[in-house]
């Protein structure tokens, strides 16, 4: 999945983008100049494993400078200069957290005694929360806690910063239909609308965007070469990049 990110959309965001991982890699350090983060965290995907590596990505962010936090998973596309906007229409010096909600309903949960409802964005499809809003929250994400919390509630890490964000501390969800992860049918996103969409999802090789020579007049890929499509939506979206070139091809 990597590969994938490496040769499109990181390069358009290679200071601000950084690689949360469980696994020792010298190529992935070298390839990000230095932005691969090695953790302690198990080589598993249980409840605990993401919310370990989901709070030491947040616990990196707050270090930082930045106004915005967005959390993407290894099988997102972001369309960076899309996003951007979205964020500039957004003011970082509020409580804003920005996703699409996961479920339709509202989840419950309890936390030293207190009972809360909540929505939540799916990190499958990508988060972002202000610079505001993650100060905030220290008193549950702070130096490791952000695993403590998921554990005390027995939720995965999109479902606890839900539960920190708009059930505890009562912000309310910025929802975005710009954000799609593979929970949906990525098939029936219109073609010629990716490239107004700021960030894509794939499950190769059951679920990936409808990408054919017919719809577009960009360079595509075939299924072998691209079985995420994330070649060539990057295409699409970046028709002049290298990765597009015929000679690249062979």
């Amino acid at each position: 999945r990597v590969k994938y990110i490496l040769n499109t959309w990181f390069n358009q965001a290679k200071k601000q983008t950084y690689f949360i991982t469980d696994r020792e890699s010298l190529e992935l350090n070298k390839t990000t100049n230095g932005h691969a983060v090695k953790t302690s965290c198990r080589k598993r995907r249980g409840h605990s494993d993401l919310s370990c590596k989901t709070g030491l990505s947040f616990d990196l962010y707050v270090k930082s400078d930045k106004r915005w936090w967005c959390h993407v998973d290894d099988d997102n596309y972001v369309n960076v200069q899309l996003l951007v906007k979205l964020l500039e229409k957004l003011d970082w010096r509020k409580d804003v957290y920005l996703g699409r909600q996961s479920v339709p309903h509202q989840l419950r949960g309890t936390y030293e005694g207190k009972r809360t409802r909540f929505v939540f964005a799916s990190t499958g499809a990508g988060v972002c929360i202000s610079k505001t809003l993650s100060k905030k929250m220290a008193p549950w994400t702070g130096n490791g806690k952000f695993l403590e919390t998921s554990r005390i509630i027995g939720r995965p890490d999109d479902i606890t910063l839900g539960f920190i964000i708009n059930g505890l501390l009562k912000v309310t969800l910025t929802s975005t239909d710009l954000f799609h992860s593979h929970l949906e049918t990525l098939a029936k996103i219109e073609p010629t609308t990716l490239q107004k969409q700021a960030i894509l999802s794939q499950k190769a090789p059951t679920n990936v965007l409808n990408i054919s020579k017919n719809v577009t007049n960009t360079t595509v890929f075939n299924l072998e070469e691209d079985p995420s499509r994330f070649y060539s939506l990057h295409c699409i979206i970046h028709p002049e990049s290298q990765l597009c070139n015929a000679k690249w091809l062979h």
